[in-house]
């Protein structure tokens, strides 16, 4: 009797989903804040010392690379199967996925550079 195919699905399902989930959860209070709160006035700016030091924690680095690296995954993960499902690309699966999770990698790689940048 041969051995059941083991699918790798579950990893990309994975990151999809925890992906998924700190977007959803994160992106928009950070939208709020920097976008709305702060240039409205309705929270006091930090001063540039308090956002340099900040920008300089490695637990604020960290919390930025996980953050962002899964939302890239996620985007790469959600425009393949929009692609392949709403526009009835799914012939071209594997140029589109290789196209979208290139492009992941990409973003992860700059991510972790710019990171890294921060002395």
């Amino acid at each position: 009797m041969a051995a059941a195919h083991r699918s790798n699905r579950p990893l990309p399902w994975m990151v999809f989903g925890i992906g998924g989930f700190l977007v959803a959860f994160f992106f928009p209070v950070h939208i709020f804040v920097y976008g709305i709160a702060l240039p409205l006035g309705w929270l006091p700016s930090p001063s540039y010392q308090s956002t340099l030091g900040l920008v300089h924690s490695p637990i604020t680095r960290i919390y930025l690379g996980i953050l962002l690296v899964l939302a890239f995954w996620h985007a790469g993960y959600r425009i393949r199967d929009t692609l392949c499902d709403a526009l009835a690309m799914r012939h071209a699966d594997t140029l589109v996925a290789a196209t979208c999770f290139a492009f992941a990698l990409a973003g992860t790689i700059v991510t972790v550079v710019a990171l890294c940048a921060v002395p």
